[in-house]
């Protein structure tokens, strides 16, 4: 029998596992709630749609794998997803409320024209 036999029960190391320490950064779900948080503001003021989704993503994820904190009733994440969705409604307001557009620059409106020449003349 060859000496590396994996099969041999003398050679077989039992595992024995230890959690991580408890320290500021050892969870991830303070970074996410910051992110999840953060993420539907900047979507808003700078309307961009695919912002918009990854917030709403990234709070959906928040609030599936966070544990409610019981020391802080007041966190709620229903918050967190109202404002995600916020921010995609906000994205998506110029679809259904269209504002007026101004002309490319470079274009004269005709009627700004036909009232210089007129004062010219």
């Amino acid at each position: 029998m060859p000496l590396n036999n994996v099969r041999r029960p003398d050679l077989v190391a039992t595992y024995n596992h230890t959690p991580a320490p408890k320290g500021l950064y050892s969870s991830s779900s303070s970074s996410q709630g910051m992110l999840s948080q953060s993420m539907p503001m900047a979507a808003m003021f700078m309307k961009n749609k695919f912002l918009a989704w990854f917030a709403v993503l990234t709070t959906w994820h928040v609030f599936l794998t966070s544990q409610p904190d019981p020391s802080n009733p007041t966190d709620s994440p229903f918050m967190k997803i109202g404002m995600a969705v916020l921010a995609v409604g906000m994205n998506y307001l110029g679809l259904f409320f269209p504002g007026t557009q101004p002309p490319p620059l470079g274009v004269v409106p005709k009627a700004t024209s036909d009232s210089s020449a007129t004062t010219t003349a």
